[in-house]
């Protein structure tokens, strides 16, 4: 099981990386749900991230924080960050995000699946910037593998994303659908879980990368 966990963290590493030699055509700020963070498994607790947005040229780089409601026991999360949005301006974005267990695997359905949604914002600070509002709904199914102290848990989103956009240098079409093709994975080294590596990319008419760490997700 350790050899077989290896090869999926060196598959979903190259996917990713050839993610950012694809270039995007979307039209947006910095997207605060993409890429979707939200795998069946995904830990709760205060994740951490460096986030590389792809959406529009001259996006760049961002630093985002996730921190799961206790009391809603992982279904409710808040999500935010800052970093450079369209033609290279600084850009501020949050969210909230939601999660519902749709199936537990079996004997006879190998996956894990949830449903996610969210609503938030995405704001450009410079003269080019306008507002975007985004609300995500999609499909998450992955499952989650043990061995020894090793746990990895890699995940596929699909689904589509409502935008609004508002600003004097917002694009003419107001309204829009882009679709939501997304792949994650976390990865913890101690059977606590109470440090996880994870990391997602997405794909799709919105393109981004994201790696950084969970605390006390348990």
């Amino acid at each position: 099981m350790g050899e077989s966990i290896r090869r999926r963290v060196a598959v979903l590493a190259i996917a990713a990386a050839g993610m950012l030699a694809v270039p995007a055509d979307g039209t947006a700020q910095i997207a605060w749900d993409t890429p979707r963070l939200v795998g069946p498994n995904s830990p709760g607790g205060l994740g951490l991230y460096w986030l590389r947005a792809g959406t529009l040229p001259g996006d760049d780089d961002a630093v985002l924080g996730r921190w799961s409601l206790p009391a809603t026991g992982r279904s409710v999360a808040l999500q935010g960050g800052f970093g450079r949005g369209v033609a290279g301006e600084e850009a501020v974005f949050g969210g909230v995000d939601m999660r519902a267990p749709l199936a537990r695997h079996s004997d006879t359905q190998p996956l894990d699946v949830e449903w996610t949604g969210g609503l938030g914002v995405g704001v450009g600070l410079g003269e080019s910037g306008y507002i975007l509002g985004s609300v995500p709904i999609a499909i998450s199914a992955g499952r989650a593998y043990d061995s020894g102290s090793v746990w990895f848990s890699p995940y596929v989103s699909v689904g589509g994303v409502f935008e609004y956009r508002h600003g004097d240098e917002a694009p003419e079409e107001e309204f829009s659908f882009d679709s939501i093709i997304g792949v994650g994975a976390d990865i913890a080294f101690d059977s606590s879980r109470n440090f996880v590596i994870s990391a997602a990319a997405a794909l799709g008419d919105r393109q981004a990368i994201t790696v950084g760490v969970v605390l006390g997700g348990g």
